[in-house]
């Protein structure tokens, strides 16, 4: 499919040589995505962050690094697979503050308003009720928290997604590649409805799709309410 392999990226384009150098190599080997959620906000020491969707843990290990022995960094998953494999990655890299759960994130196992920051990369699109797992994001996030959520998007400029319900994939290859069938205005009123007090998108370029269409891997910030943002990176 046209633009197929730029919709995924590998852990080399979003990361520093220097934090995949920390990370065991078959963590990178089980590791894909369409963004890096952690680079697109600036972690603080002594911040709690929540990896929904966490698989072999990449993106948690090195937020766990970034938050420092003060901070904790919880990842849940459904696959006990993933999470068996994430603790051990935890565990040789001597993380302490790391704590990964298995879950389904519509109903995540954090307590609710206790989290600064929630990451989720590429794995919202698996669900087909998004707006029951944005609910459960926003339930965790203490006042001023914020989602950082990477997804495939369909352009607003471009012809409409395929005739399906909203949020849903045309298709096992949309699902495989992350594509959302869903528009960026779309997914913001989405967003919103789920109980969020402001959202910002921001896109990483188009990338010609099927029919005509277009699509682009958005970094989606969700803050729990209309409290500044956070300072970038």
């Amino acid at each position: 499919m046209q633009g197929a392999s730029t919709l995924c990226c590998s852990p080399t384009s979003v990361y520093t040589p220097e934090e995949l150098a920390a990370v065991p190599e078959w963590v990178l080997e089980l590791s894909s995505g369409c963004g890096s959620p952690m680079n697109a906000i600036a972690l603080r020491p002594g911040q709690t962050v929540v990896d929904f969707g966490c698989g072999a843990g990449l993106d948690l290990l090195i937020a766990a690094r970034r938050v420092g022995e003060t901070g904790r960094v919880i990842g849940v998953d459904a696959s006990m697979q993933m999470v068996r494999t994430a603790r051990r990655a935890a565990r040789e890299m001597g993380l302490s503050n790391v704590d990964v759960r298995v879950g389904d994130i519509r109903r995540p196992p954090v307590r609710e308003a206790t989290v600064d920051v929630v990451m989720s990369n590429c794995v919202l699109g698996m669900f087909p009720d998004k707006q029951e797992v944005l609910r459960a994001v926003a339930g965790v996030l203490r006042p001023g928290g914020v989602a950082v959520i990477s997804d495939v998007v369909y352009s607003d400029g471009g012809p409409p997604p395929p005739d399906v319900a909203v949020g849903e994939s045309a298709g096992a290859e949309d699902f495989a590649r992350c594509v959302v069938g869903m528009t960026e205005s779309q997914y913001r009123d989405l967003v919103l409805g789920a109980g969020f007090g402001r959202v910002e998108m921001r896109s990483d370029g188009l990338v010609p799709y099927r029919d005509g269409a277009e699509v682009t891997s958005a970094m989606i910030f969700a803050y729990r309410d209309d409290s500044p943002a956070q300072p970038c990176c």
